[in-house]
């Protein structure tokens, strides 16, 4: 599963104690917004996304893929952060000299 491998850089990019990390975001889009609802069979993330939200990572899901889904703010994980758009989101954080890494 993709979103669990994005989950799993994450962490391992904290634990990396070669690379300073200032700010960690995650945006989803697509069926990957998913990953931020409340658990189920198909979704067990919900512990690790906390945890690494205590670490300080922002998370944020791509809001017309919520809409493709009819997913709304309140259905997200708390702390979670709806975008207009992902593309728009990796669009102003690189503006920002934010780094990107995909995640198929």
């Amino acid at each position: 599963m993709a979103q669990k491998g994005a989950l799993m850089n994450a962490k391992n990019l904290l634990e990396d104690e070669t690379v300073p990390v200032k700010d960690l975001v995650v945006v989803a889009n697509g069926k990957g917004v998913q990953l931020y609802t409340p658990p189920t069979d198909d979704n067990e993330f919900a512990d690790l996304i906390a945890s690494l939200q205590d670490r300080g990572v922002t998370f944020r899901a791509c809001g017309n893929a919520m809409d493709m889904l009819g997913l709304t703010k309140d259905d997200l994980l708390s702390g979670v952060e709806r975008v207009p758009s992902a593309v728009g989101e990796l669009a102003r954080l690189q503006a920002l000299d934010y780094g990107y890494i995909k995640v198929p």
